[in-house]
């Protein structure tokens, strides 16, 4: 943040002149460490899933209650949800995603031996995106 907008992460913010999809792309130009990049192994396109800067939009927006620097208008509801590991465990078992046995049997071993993370699941794997992409898709 020193390198750019003063320092000052209220002038990050106000540069996206209320747009919470703006604010986002200039979190991610910005800052390497929040482009939730997964490349698609099956085809070796770049799939942005953004987690982490639209959690931080999210984060400024419910700070502010929607004013100030907060202030998005309508343009916060661009948002999508924030795909981690824990929205599709709740999704599954309301039964809004289903897995195919082989998926389920991995996601499960994963639960049962390395705890939330499933280590049947790596990360950036092309079974990792899907279930992102499908929870994103889903909310």
């Amino acid at each position: 943040l020193t390198a750019h907008f003063g320092g000052s992460a209220a002038a990050m913010i106000a540069a996206a002149g209320g747009s919470a999809s703006a604010l986002v792309d200039i979190v991610v130009r910005t800052f390497p460490g929040f482009r939730d990049a997964v490349t698609d192994p099956s085809d070796g396109r770049q799939v942005f899933l953004y987690k982490r800067a639209q959690i931080f939009v999210g984060d400024v927006w419910g700070c502010f209650g929607g004013r100030g620097l907060g202030a998005f208008g309508d343009t916060v509801s661009e948002l999508t949800m924030f795909a981690d590991y824990r929205v599709p465990v709740v999704l599954r078992g309301l039964g809004v995603l289903q897995y195919t046995a082989q998926l389920a049997k991995a996601v499960d071993g994963g639960l049962e031996t390395a705890g939330a993370g499933g280590v049947n699941v790596p990360a950036g794997s092309r079974k990792e995106l899907e279930i992102r992409a499908c929870t994103v898709q889903a909310v």
